[in-house]
């Protein structure tokens, strides 16, 4: 099986009994809450998603990712795991100290040991992760909320503390035993943020001619508004795997983390994760995380033919359409009749659609896909 990136899945979760030892002595400590989002970018840190990381970024590395995109250990890495803190609490911890960290709701969920905290230049950083400093620019937004200050340091998680979500909520660990069981030896990974349409199933099935098996893997986290809710992408996938996929074949998990919408570093960033997962191709196709008209088509492509060998082979896909005289789900690689006979399955159009309560036409969504997310109450994340 494929080793993880670094060649050590990192498990940074300690027993009960240890944990019982450190949370006798939690109320002492300076604590850090964390939100939504950096919760779950700590659980990925603790269950291996995130390896090599063994924690939040120190300076170093931060420094090294969005000028070079590697770590200081010379990794491929693309985007930032850091934890912000406003600056009293910046006044008050530095390298030595240890910090108590908190869920959302305030549940103790694990320690750091600080070894670095420090400031970063906002406007720099903007446009060497996202190729831009507008403020309409969701990601540059998001980083433009931050507080100041980056803590950095290695982590240790109380793992009974932190949540599990169902079934499908299943670690890298947990993944390499399924392909294990399944006899895969080459797996191909998908991310997603859509509710699928037939675009989407025809380059899955295309990659799934070539590896033993397909893990479709929804990022579930937080999103912009007009996105597709989690629950609707998730009930989407079951419905479309149930009828149309050969279930031996095809496995669908979760990737806990929110968009950063950062075109081809998230594109080489959701391929590293994959690859923690045990998954030994990835499929790149057009605008992955994109978001407006930031970042050309192909753009992510070409980044990593730019980066060389990270570890996971990449499957490129161009455009992919419903045409009317093939009759049938085709690429511009394959179909030579004129635009006129295509049918795209343009997002934007499909999400129309079901805000309005319309079915989307077959050709482009599969009839049991719209009957699933067109029964929730909510389809799209609401401003």
């Amino acid at each position: 099986m494929i080793q993880p990136h670094g060649n050590e899945l990192v498990d940074r979760q300690i027993g009960a009994e240890r944990s019982a030892e450190l949370q006798n002595g939690f109320d002492d400590l300076t604590t850090v809450t964390l939100n939504q989002n950096l919760l779950f970018d700590f659980a990925n840190i603790s269950r291996g998603v995130y390896s090599p990381l063994r924690g939040f970024m120190s300076r170093n590395d931060f420094l090294k990712v969005v000028n070079d995109l590697t770590l200081e250990s010379g990794a491929a890495w693309p985007l930032p795991i850091v934890l912000d803190i406003e600056t009293e609490l910046a006044n008050k911890v530095g390298p030595g100290d240890r910090i108590g960290i908190r869920s959302p709701n305030g549940t103790p969920v694990g320690i750091m040991n600080v070894d670095s905290v420090y400031r970063y230049n906002e406007e720099e950083t903007s446009q060497n992760l996202f190729g831009t400093t507008d403020e309409e620019h969701p990601g540059v937004r998001t980083l433009q909320s931050k507080e100041p200050f980056f803590v950095g340091g290695p982590i240790k998680a109380f793992s009974d503390a932190l949540p599990r979500n169902g079934s499908h909520d299943l670690s890298p660990k947990e993944t390499r035993v399924l392909f294990k069981n399944l006899g895969w030896d080459t797996v191909v990974g998908f991310q997603t943020r859509n509710v699928p349409h037939r675009a989407h199933e025809y380059l899955q099935k295309s990659a799934l001619e070539h590896v033993d098996g397909l893990l479709i893997q929804p990022k579930i986290g937080e999103k912009k508004p007009g996105d597709y809710r989690n629950d609707a992408i998730l009930e989407g996938y079951e419905s479309l795997i149930e009828s149309y996929y050969p279930t031996e074949s095809v496995a669908l998990s979760m990737f806990k983390s929110r968009m950063w919408y950062a075109g081809p570093r998230e594109a080489v960033f959701d391929s590293i994760v994959r690859k923690n997962y045990g998954c030994t191709h990835f499929i790149i196709g057009r605008d992955h995380a994109g978001v407006g008209n930031y970042y050309g088509d192909f753009e992510a492509q070409e980044l990593f033919d730019a980066m060389g060998n990270i570890g996971i082979e990449p499957l490129y896909y161009h455009y992919a359409f419903y045409c009317r005289k093939c009759d049938g789900i085709v690429s511009e690689k394959i179909c030579p009749h004129d635009s006129d006979q295509h049918l795209e399955p343009s997002g934007t159009k499909l999400r129309g659609m079901l805000s309005d309560s319309e079915s989307p036409p077959p050709e482009l969504m599969r009839p049991e896909v719209t009957e699933t997310v067109l029964s929730l109450d909510e389809i799209f994340v609401e401003d």
